[in-house]
C-alpha cells in the first residue's frame, strides 16, 4: 500500500464455499454425498472468516470476494445453502471494520446481485457482464439495486474491448455511465478482465472517457 499510494487500490482476496465451476465432479458429489459437501462448506466457512479477520487487521483498501463463475454451478437454492451464510458473516465483518467488500463474479450474476443487495452487507459488485456471457442489464440493476450497492462494469470484454475500435469503446463507456452513474456509486470498468491482446488504445479510450464524461 505504501508503494501504490494513490495510484491504485490494494485488495486482499477471499472466496465463498460452493460447488467449483472448474470441477464438474463437485456437482455429482453434492447429489451423491451431500453431507460431505455440507461439512466441507462449514469448514471452509470457518477458515474464510478466520482469514478475513486477520486480513482486516492489515487495513486494506477493500476485501475482494473472488467468485469467478460462481453462479454457474451454484444456482440460488445451492447458493443459499453453501455460500450465503459465509457471505453474510464475511460482509458483516467488513462493515464493522469500516472496510468495503466487493464481489467479483463473472458470468450470470443477476441473482447474486439481488441476494447480496437484499440480504448482506456487501458494498460493491462486478463485473455485471451483459449477455451472452452474463445476464446483467446495467440500467436495470442500477434502478433496482443502485441505492444499495456500488456497481462496477460492464464494457463487453471481447466485442468492445478486444475487437472494438477506440470510438466503439468510447460509445460503450458513455452508455454505461449514462446507465449507472446517476446518484453516484458507479465504477466504469470492463465486463470481466481485459484479454491478453486487448489494444492499449482501447484501454486508454475507456480511461479518457471516464475522465472526460464521467464526472458528476
Amino acid at each position: 500500500m505504501r508503494m501504490m499510494g494513490d495510484n491504485g487500490v490494494v485488495a486482499l482476496s477471499v472466496h465463498m464455499p460452493g460447488l467449483a465451476v472448474w470441477n464438474p465432479d463437485s456437482i455429482y458429489e453434492y447429489y451423491d454425498n451431500r453431507d460431505a459437501v455440507l461439512e466441507r462448506a462449514r469448514e471452509e466457512h470457518r477458515i474464510i472468516l478466520r482469514r478475513t479477520t486477520e486480513y482486516l487487521k492489515l487495513k486494506p483498501d477493500l476485501i475482494l470476494i473472488g467468485a469467478s463463475g460462481h453462479m454457474l454451478t451454484n444456482p440460488e437454492t445451492i447458493f443459499r445453502e453453501l455460500s450465503l451464510p459465509t457471505l453474510k458473516e464475511l460482509t458483516s465483518l467488513c462493515r464493522k471494520a469500516g472496510i468495503p467488500s466487493q464481489i467479483h463474479c463473472c458470468g450470470p450474476e443477476f441473482d447474486l446481485v439481488r441476494i447480496a443487495a437484499e440480504e448482506t452487507d456487501l458494498d460493491s459488485i462486478n463485473p455485471l457482464e451483459e449477455p451472452p456471457m452474463g445476464d446483467c442489464n446495467l440500467a436495470e440493476i442500477k434502478r433496482l439495486f443502485g441505492r444499495r450497492l456500488s456497481l462496477m462494469g460492464n464494457l463487453h470484454t471481447t466485442e468492445v474491448m478486444l475487437r472494438g475500435s477506440p470510438e466503439k469503446v468510447r460509445e460503450a463507456s458513455r452508455r454505461a455511465i449514462d446507465a449507472a452513474a446517476e446518484g453516484g456509486g458507479f465504477i466504469l470498468s470492463t465486463g470481466d478482465q481485459c484479454g491478453r491482446d486487448t489494444p492499449f488504445e482501447n484501454i486508454f479510450a475507456m480511461i479518457e472517457t471516464a475522465r472526460e464524461y464521467g464526472r458528476y
